[in-house]
């Protein structure tokens, strides 16, 4: 009979030490930079087993060489209290080509502490997930429903009007985005309207034909994704019709009936309400007050 011992855990601990006392180390990595560099030593087995990006570059035909040592770059730190620190780690393992174990385990650490992971820096966080949507298949969707869940907190950033079209097409095209329709309509006309100074500095009421073009352009690919028929009467004559030519002229027209006719049913069934909350009462005012709305 033979007995087994398992000395895994000490002998980790030793190559612990090995690597803390920087002993019999033939790798040098340089990390940061200029002038904040720090020297990491370590040793190019553990490396090449660890990672098919090292297994390569430290083979002897890639390599290069000074002073029988290796150089190379590289950045460490997890931190979900540094979302986008976390984030910059995982696609550097990515790029290494590390074990999907330890991309994976790192995920779910910061699901598992995503309200820490959301509070650094939301948006920037957002933007490096849907860049790299391939490498944080599980954290996107689950960082995407816990933004819906606290969407006034994205709405409401400065940050807000300098997304890309393609963050801001993806936050709209969310079932769940849990805030209301009018605050969504209110935040587009902000972002469309800061891509073009020109508008800034006019009233609305003031604004010539060429300006509404502009600002439609601006917005083409945005106007489709609001849930227009989910804004309540009085917003929707208040805030919605002084922009009324920058929509489709039989999508202005069918929500214009649906907010004065009693009953009517919109044509355009695409636009339904989110699914922020099931049991939200739709309310409305008495069909005189929306006419002197309309015509104020």
């Amino acid at each position: 009979m033979i007995i087994k011992s398992a000395f895994g855990p000490q002998v980790l601990e030793d190559l612990k030490t090995s690597f803390l006392q920087k002993k019999n180390c033939d790798v040098i990595i340089y990390v940061g930079e200029e002038p904040n560099v720090e020297v990491v030593y370590a040793h190019s087995f553990i490396l090449r087993m660890r990672s098919s990006y090292f297994d390569s570059a430290l083979s002897p035909t890639w390599a290069e060489m000074k002073d029988g040592k290796y150089l190379y770059c590289g950045e460490i730190d997890i931190n979900p209290n540094d979302g986008t620190l976390a984030l910059d780690y995982l696609i550097a393992a990515d790029e290494l080509n590390l074990d999907m174990s330890f991309i994976e385990y790192v995920q779910e650490l910061l699901i598992k502490h995503i309200m820490e992971f959301f509070s650094s820096d939301p948006l920037e966080i957002l933007r490096t997930i849907l860049k790299y949507d391939h490498l944080f298949y599980k954290l996107k969707d689950h960082y995407l429903n816990f933004i819906c869940d606290r969407a006034k907190y994205i709405f409401s950033s400065e940050k807000f009007i300098l997304l890309e079209e393609e963050m801001i097409c993806t936050i709209l095209d969310q079932e769940n985005l849990n805030i209301e329709e009018i605050i969504i309509w209110d935040k587009m006309i902000e972002w469309g309207i800061a891509r073009n100074p020109s508008l800034a500095d006019k009233e609305i009421a003031k604004w010539r034909e060429d300006d509404f073009i502009i600002l439609q352009k601006s917005l083409k690919r945005l106007i489709p994704l609001i849930r227009y028929y989910d804004i309540f009467s009085k917003d929707y004559f208040v805030k919605i019709s002084p922009y009324e030519k920058i929509l489709p002229e039989e999508l202005n027209n069918d929500i214009f009936q649906y907010h004065v006719i009693k009953g009517y049913i919109p044509k355009f069934t695409k636009y339904k309400q989110r699914n922020r909350n099931k049991n939200r009462v739709r309310y409305d005012i008495p069909l005189d007050l929306k006419e002197d709305l309309f015509f104020l």
